[in-house]
């Protein structure tokens, strides 16, 4: 089959022919047609430290996938050749403390397809039958990005959104879900911030009612102005930049709420005193998707039509355009790129 591979250790990636593979017991073969492309791929094909220092050539990347059940192992009952159906791209133990109260999405053995095993850019994929989920009419090319969607969810519902004021820091694809996911539950009002334009403008298609140009304007001003002086009731911060983190803190009233999605690339000096402690802050971490209460949560809000994704697909490309692909993302003006695979 074809499948796009980190060969060796250094810069690029291949499309090549490689072995298809076969499931195991307890396993779901799936012939993949959509996949979302990611921030986490430009760093595995740039071979950034990071990437240096988490993965192990020869790999098949990809990690936002859908597709059809081509193929069930010994064991597997509750899947069907034929069925739609997108997977949980983290694998975990199901033994440790997390798994077994209920917070597997923290698993300390997580493997993630794509990063620490063969991932789905490719024409068929193996996963555990236990992460496979019917996409129940969900079409493929919108179920090949409930990963990232997903992460807007858990950073979005974890908190109390009905009738609160909700800034949303950063307008990258998941960021841009999360505006759509707060209108969706309920939120009186919805702010987003960002220093790219044409981010700014997707975020306003999907629902943000004031968008702020962080490089031309003071956020924690403008989003005061915006809430009687207050601040935002809950803060996402999806950006993971310095400068964004601190207007983030300094955006969210007294005793409010903030979820932290970005990862910064290095440490972030806090004031903790004043910055968290004497305003009363709650901070939430969010990493992945709760397993499996989020996944239920976005096929409900699909399928009930709440929630439209397809404002923040701006690219489609073949498997075999990947390098568009990538430079699409490096671009910086790109929402989220489907590959099309079959």
């Amino acid at each position: 089959m074809h499948a796009v591979v980190k060969e060796r250790r250094a810069p690029g990636l291949t499309l090549a022919t490689v072995p298809k593979p076969s499931p195991g017991p307890g396993e779901v073969l799936i012939a993949v047609r959509h996949a979302g492309m990611c921030g986490t791929d430009l760093h595995i094909a740039d071979w950034d430290p990071w990437a240096q220092g988490r993965i192990h050539p020869p790999l098949i990347v990809g990690h936002e996938f859908a597709g059809e059940v081509a193929a069930v192992g010994d064991g597997v009952a509750e899947i069907r050749p034929g069925q739609s159906v997108t997977a949980e791209g983290h694998i975990v133990c199901g033994h440790c403390l997390q798994c077994r109260t209920g917070n597997s999405h923290i698993c300390r053995r997580t493997q993630i397809i794509g990063v620490d095993r063969n991932g789905a850019f490719a024409e068929y994929v193996v996963m555990p039958a236990t992460n496979v989920l019917p996409l129940e009419g969900i079409p493929t090319d919108i179920g090949a990005i409930m990963d990232p969607m997903g992460n807007a969810f858990h950073a979005v519902l974890t908190a109390e959104i009905p009738g609160s004021i909700v800034f949303v820091v950063g307008c990258g694809p998941i960021g841009c879900f999360a505006v759509g996911v707060a209108r969706a539950a309920g939120a009186a009002k919805v702010i987003a911030s960002d220093i790219n334009p044409k981010r700014l403008a997707l975020a306003a298609r999907m629902g943000a009612h004031v968008t702020i140009d962080a490089g031309r304007e003071d956020v924690a001003r403008r989003v005061h102005e915006e809430t009687s002086g207050e601040g935002a009731d809950v803060v996402c911060e999806m950006s993971g930049v310095p400068s964004a983190l601190h207007q983030a803190l300094a955006a969210v009233r007294m005793g409010g709420r903030v979820q932290l999605l970005g990862i910064p690339t290095s440490e972030v000096p806090i004031d903790f005193a004043t910055e968290i402690i004497f305003k009363g802050l709650t901070l939430y971490g969010v990493i992945g998707r709760k397993m499996y209460e989020t996944w239920h949560q976005m096929r409900r809000y699909l399928g009930a039509g709440l929630f439209d994704p397809r404002p923040v697909i701006t690219h489609r490309f073949p498997l075999a355009r990947i390098d568009d692909a990538i430079a699409a993302i490096r671009s910086g003006d790109a929402g989220k790129i489907i590959l099309e695979i079959a």
